[in-house]
């Protein structure tokens, strides 16, 4: 009798621990009021207390993005490398814990990631790599990124898609280490998931006249409608062109958040959350010169991913509604209480929760956008339509050269 009420005891304090990462609203607070250092500075406090706990994995993703929101590209990738092999490690859960959480809940189990947050980690590791001026890494990530989606879509089974945003990053990195060649098939393959991105047609026309692929540049002409004007700007952004190029990496808004599904609490589900920016002007030196456009739309993502998964979750909640009861039973059975095992069933099915950990800081989307220059320093400014303008970057630009910037609105 002892031992059975000790085991209700411990398992009703184990379901009853919520998350240290969910509950630090504080650097939730720091962060979307842009004091990305003090964020930062929190951040790495509560993954001392946590050591190698089960929010782990929570408290590195948000670290690394608070030290990228805040310039600090080197440390960010620190993060984001610890992030990245934490997230592979605890892929695998043991028999003996996944049975556990038949049992209780999947918040006592670590954090391992979505899938989605998962390559995530690699496309701001690719950022960071491009902010630093170190294309040659930037490409190792840019890559990586739909190598992980390639495999997630042919050994996991998930219908999921490639990522446009790696595609055209890293089509713009491999123009700016002199190979046409390699940018022109990501321009190509970013087309098959955008065909409609700003500026594309542009960007395969140049890339096929670079490459000495007349039939194709006449096929971007007629596909895209193509003007002299056109041409001229296509141009610009070339190598060779005498010009410089700013490309401007914009994270927009919030992405979604985890909440019970008020259809089947036990399980998560997200929840958009309040973006009333879709887009930006950019001002190039007092002047407004273009604007940005979604290629990667990170809510989309989410919500899609989960509900993807939800046919094995529900799946587990069943074979967890049916361990529930045979343990209660044997309580029963054992203890010859029946009020100890109705004791056991309240407590097994109170336990039972939907875990809403999720990287909570990430943007609603990625967006992108290309200004040609000419050599010197600039001044950059964002204009999120309809909201206050962020502060101003300066940015020095070199003849034949890329240079990356990047800004985050936060609503």
């Amino acid at each position: 009798m002892q031992k059975v009420s000790a085991f209700l005891t411990i398992l009703l304090l184990t379901a009853g621990c919520a998350s240290s990462r969910v509950l630090d609203s504080e650097s939730t607070r720091l962060f979307r009021e842009g004091r990305y250092e003090d964020a930062a500075t929190r951040l790495e406090e509560g993954l001392k207390r946590e050591g190698d706990g089960k929010d782990q994995l929570l408290y590195l993703l948000d670290l690394g993005l608070s030290l990228h929101s805040a310039g600090k590209y080197e440390e960010s990738n620190r993060a984001f490398l610890a992030a990245d092999k934490v997230a592979e490690i605890k892929d695998y859960t043991s028999l003996a814990a996944e049975s556990a959480t038949l049992l209780t809940t999947d918040t006592v189990k670590d954090y391992k990631g979505e899938d989605f947050e998962n390559v995530l980690i690699s496309t701001y590791l690719a950022m960071n790599y491009a902010l630093l001026g170190d294309n040659e890494n930037a490409l190792v990530e840019a890559r990586r990124v739909n190598r992980k989606l390639h495999l997630m879509i042919f050994e996991g089974k998930r219908k999921y898609k490639q990522n446009a945003f790696a595609r055209y990053l890293s089509a713009i990195l491999y123009e700016a280490e002199g190979d046409p060649n390699d940018a022109y098939i990501d321009y190509k393959k970013t087309r098959e998931l955008r065909p409609g991105f700003p500026g594309l047609g542009r960007d395969l026309w140049r890339t096929a006249r670079l490459t000495g692929m007349r039939d194709e540049m006449e096929a971007w002409d007629n596909e895209y409608g193509l003007t002299e004007e056109d041409h001229r700007l296509a141009l610009e952004a070339a190598p060779r062109s005498g010009k410089g190029e700013i490309i401007i990496l914009y994270e927009n808004g919030i992405s979604p958040v985890k909440r019970p599904n008020p259809d089947f609490r036990q399980l998560p589900k997200f929840y958009p959350r309040p973006n009333p920016v879709s887009r930006a002007t950019i001002q190039l030196d007092g002047r407004e010169l273009a604007q940005t456009a979604v290629l990667h739309d990170i809510e989309r993502t989410a919500i899609q991913n989960l509900e993807e998964k939800y046919g094995g979750l529900v799946a587990k909640k069943i074979a967890g509604l049916v361990a529930k009861e045979l343990v209660s039973d044997q309580i029963e059975r054992h203890t010859k209480s029946p009020a100890l095992g109705f004791m056991a069933r309240v407590i097994l099915y109170a336990s039972d929760r939907a875990d809403v950990r999720s990287w909570n800081l990430l943007p609603r989307d990625l967006q992108i956008a290309r200004i040609p220059v000419e050599p010197g320093v600039h001044e950059v400014r964002i204009l999120p339509d309809g909201s206050a303008t962020l502060p101003a970057k300066t940015v020095h630009v070199e003849a034949g050269r890329k240079v990356f910037v990047n800004f985050r609105y936060m609503p």
